[in-house]
């Protein structure tokens, strides 16, 4: 399988109840910006969801974002700055976009929103 590139879903006035689809083993590409990944995970296990950071300051690189999900619970994980998160124009796969992964899939679903 590749990186699933998920669409995001916007808050309205009226609300929003994103639909939870399931991640594949190879991670998301998703949108930067006023974004966050909501993540439910109904495992037994907890499972770590790592938002890539390719960037250099300085000649160090920024440490990835990576969140602890336990089990049975959820989290927003975000927002998502283009000058932390986006992938350069050049990279390989989700240029100008993050790349999410989880260290376990089985009963973990998310979305993505607009924040």
């Amino acid at each position: 399988m590749a990186r699933v590139d998920v669409t995001t879903q916007p808050i309205t006035r009226a609300g929003v109840a994103p639909p939870l689809t399931a991640p594949t083993i190879d991670g998301d590409i998703v949108d930067v910006g006023a974004v966050a990944v909501w993540v439910d995970n109904a495992g037994v296990a907890a499972v770590t969801v790592t938002v890539q950071t390719p960037v250099t300051q300085d000649g160090l690189a920024l440490a990835d974002l990576a969140v602890t999900v336990p089990a049975g619970a959820h989290r927003l994980i975000g927002p998502l700055p283009s000058r932390t998160f986006a992938q350069p124009a050049d990279a390989a796969e989700g240029a100008g976009r993050a790349l999410v992964d989880y260290s376990a899939v089985t009963d973990v679903t998310r979305a993505v929103i607009r924040i």
